[in-house]
C-alpha cells in the first residue's frame, strides 16, 4: 500500500488540489513532507518481508530449508543503523523481539534441513561449533534411518542350498576387509558433501539431489524426509482453493473420486502434457 501511494503520490496531491475535490470541504488533510520520507523509509524496511513472504510461497522448491537462513538474514536486517529515525528504530527492535521468539523449538529440525539444501549447506550464519553441531546430528540420523530400512531379506531356499555347497570355495566377500559401520558411512558421506560446492541460489534442489543420490544415498533419504515439509499453510490453501472453482453450483453432482482427480490434474497436469493428451 505504501509503494502505490508512493508512486502515485503526485497524483494524488494534484488530485487533492483539484476544486472539484475541494468544494464543500473546507479540510483536506495530506500528508506532511516528513510523513513522505518515513513512508519511504517504512518501505525500504519492510521490502525484504515481503520478499520473503512470497519466497515461502513457493511450491516447486522446498521451503523449510529457507526457514533458518531467512530467519538470521531479518535479524541482521533488523539491526539498528546510524541514520534511522526513531520511528524505523522502534519498528526494527518490535519486529525483532517478536522474530527472536519464533521457532525456537524447532531450531535444530530448521538447521538440519538447511543443512540438506545444497544451496545453504555451507551454513554461513552458524559459529563452527554449531555447524559442526548440526552435521554430526545429521550423520547420526542417517545412520539410524539406514539400520530401519536395510534390512537383509531371508535367503530362499535355493540360496541357501547354494550357500550350503559353495559357500567356503565361492564366497564373493572379502572377509579380511573389516566392513564400515553405518555410522562411518553417514559420517563419510557428510565430509563428501560438506567438499562439494553449493548449489546456486537459483538452481533446483530436488533435481541436485536426484543427481547426487547414488553419491550420497544416506544423506538422500534423510533429505527426502526433511525436504518434503512445507513451511508454510500456503500450498493446503490453493488446494481448497482449487476445489472451490471445480466444486460449483453447477457442478454439485461430481463424485468424491472425481474431484480428486480433477484437482490431482489442476496441479499436475503441465501445458505441454495436456496438448500431447488432446492430440
Amino acid at each position: 500500500m505504501l509503494e502505490r501511494f508512493l508512486e502515485q503520490q503526485a497524483a494524488v496531491t494534484a488530485a487533492l488540489l483539484d476544486k472539484k475535490v475541494r468544494k464543500g470541504s473546507c479540510d483536506i488533510h495530506t500528508l506532511s513532507e516528513g510523513d513522505l520520507v518515513a513512508a519511504e523509509q517504512m518501505v525500504g524496511l519492510l521490502s525484504p518481508l515481503k520478499a520473503a513472504t512470497t519466497l515461502m510461497c513457493e511450491e516447486k522448491q522446498p521451503t523449510v530449508s529457507i526457514v533458518a537462513p531467512l530467519r538470521m538474514k531479518l535479524l541482521a536486517h533488523f539491526e539498528y543503523a546510524p541514520d534511522d529515525a526513531p520511528l524505523i528504530k522502534e519498528m526494527k527492535r518490535v519486529m525483532a523481539e517478536d522474530l527472536r521468539e519464533r521457532y525456537v523449538d524447532e531450531e535444530p529440525l530448521l538447521l538440519r534441513a538447511a543443512a540438506l539444501d545444497p544451496r545453504f549447506e555451507k551454513l554461513p550464519f552458524l559459529c563452527d561449533e554449531r555447524r559442526t553441531q548440526t552435521f554430526e546430528c545429521l550423520a547420526e540420523e542417517a545412520a539410524q534411518l539406514k539400520e530401519q530400512r536395510v534390512k537383509c531379506p531371508p535367503l530362499s531356499k535355493k540360496s541357501k542350498v547354494l550357500e550350503d555347497l559353495f559357500g567356503d570355495a565361492f564366497c564373493t566377500e572379502d572377509l579380511s576387509v573389516r566392513k564400515k559401520t553405518s555410522k562411518e558411512l553417514a559420517y563419510d558421506e557428510i565430509r563428501k558433501y560438506r567438499e562439494v560446492a553449493s548449489l546456486s541460489l537459483g538452481g533446483k534442489v530436488l533435481e541436485w539431489w536426484k543427481a547426487h543420490q547414488s553419491e550420497f544415498p544416506l544423506l538422500a533419504n534423510l533429505a527426502k524426509t526433511y525436504l518434503c515439509i512445507p513451511a508454510t499453510s500456503v500450498p493446503s490453501e490453493r488446494v481448497f482453493s482449487t476445489a472451490g472453482d471445480i466444486v460449483r453450483s453447477e457442478r454439485s453432482v461430481l463424485s468424491s473420486e472425481h474431484v480428486d482427480q480433477l484437482i490431482f490434474l489442476k496441479k499436475n497436469l503441465t501445458r505441454s502434457t495436456a496438448e500431447r493428451i488432446e492430440v
